[in-house]
């Protein structure tokens, strides 16, 4: 918060109100559906946006309230068929997610790609609306590709959607940070390889490129004043995405061998830069903490 400029009671302010507006929305929601009001996913969504924004306002000072957050917004996001969902979940609160349900996201992704292949385990079924989206598509791929051990997923149908999808190539802005939608694709490859070692720190270097914008959006909301110093600015202060995606890799490659990449390529980065990828430390320490589970999820 000194390096953002901003005081501590502003940021605790942000951070209820937004958890206080989804609580709003929620029950607002729900009465109006029990007078008998046309059912709606809309107060849903605005629920979970709110959630989200408070989580990354949390992330400051509070890493359990943040996970907390995260977490409720996420099970909204994958009740309603997103793969932002899923992949918030498994970054936050893995043990949530339900194996079953997510080897069949797994499967209707796949099944996108098989060209007329016959794949034994794979079922004709549907694209829930949000998954037409490549960026849903994508954190879905990363959240699959991060669990892929624990849920003993199958790695063939992964290989499929990162070999065969065109979007291993795609230039779509994903996040807040606008971050190639490949990038995501070229994360969960590095899952799927042999070389933990190796893999945490292609993904850390990754993190850091996106630091570095999350940097240069930072240093220019805060050229606003008035709307930066009343926590309003139009912008992540705590990068959901990045968080995240380390997250799911300290799950996936470990949470001692990923925090020290990411220590690594924090010392090439200004003081703004490093903040995203500290705040994702502190969330690796809560979501993974004590000896018992500093090894990766195998």
């Amino acid at each position: 918060m000194r390096t953002l400029q901003l005081e501590p009671a502003q940021v605790r302010t942000a951070a209820d109100f937004f958890e206080t507006y989804a609580s709003h929305a929620l029950s607002s929601g729900r009465a109006d559906e029990e007078e008998g009001h046309a059912s709606s996913s809309i107060y849903l969504l605005d629920a979970a946006s709110s959630l989200r924004a408070a989580g990354q306002w949390a992330m400051l000072f509070d890493a359990q309230r943040a996970a907390r957050l995260l977490t409720a917004a996420a099970q909204i996001w994958q009740t309603l068929g997103y793969g932002f969902g899923t992949f918030v979940l498994a970054a936050v609160a893995p043990r949530q997610l339900d194996r079953r349900n997510t080897n069949d996201q797994l499967r209707q992704l796949a099944q996108q790609y098989t060209q007329g292949r016959a794949v034994q385990s794979i079922r004709t079924q549907q694209l829930p609306e949000p998954m037409l989206h490549p960026q849903q598509q994508a954190y879905l791929l990363l959240a699959c590709a991060s669990l892929w051990r624990r849920f003993d997923l199958e790695p063939g149908l992964l290989r499929i959607i990162i070999d065969q999808s065109p979007h291993r190539r795609g230039v779509a802005p994903i996040g807040a940070l606008g971050t190639p939608l490949r990038q995501y694709w070229d994360i969960a490859r590095r899952f799927l390889d042999s070389s933990d070692e190796e893999s945490a720190r292609t993904v850390a270097s990754d993190l850091a490129r996106m630091a570095g914008a999350y940097a240069e959006a930072i240093n220019s909301a805060m050229a606003n004043e008035r709307l930066w110093f009343n926590a309003a600015a139009p912008v992540d202060v705590g990068d959901i995405d990045i968080v995240a995606i380390a997250l799911v890799s300290a799950g996936r490659l470990g949470p001692d061998l990923m925090k020290s990449h990411l220590r690594l390529a924090e010392e090439r980065l200004d003081a703004t830069a490093r903040i995203p990828l500290e705040l994702a430390s502190e969330m690796i320490d809560d979501v993974f903490p004590g000896p018992a589970t500093q090894a990766a999820a195998l």
